[in-house]
């Protein structure tokens, strides 16, 4: 049955997190028709330090801006 992974920063609070899940899993329940017990969520929290986007750490200030560059 389905198994999602959510891969975020470590932002959600546990009542974010409880609420991620429940509505990722209502909405495959309702696409798939799955068993809402054979529904399994994970969210992987990958610190800023590990993640980049167009080549910029996360942690960069300018990362907002900086991420958005195109070659």
């Amino acid at each position: 049955m389905p198994f999602i992974t959510v891969t975020t920063w470590p932002s959600q609070s546990d009542e974010q997190a409880q609420a991620l899940i429940e509505e990722i899993t209502k909405a495959t329940h309702a696409v798939t028709g799955a068993p809402l017990d054979k529904i399994a969520v994970v969210i992987n929290e990958i610190p800023q330090s590990r993640w980049g986007e167009a080549g910029v750490m996360a942690t960069n200030p300018e990362f907002p801006e900086l991420s958005r560059k195109r070659a």
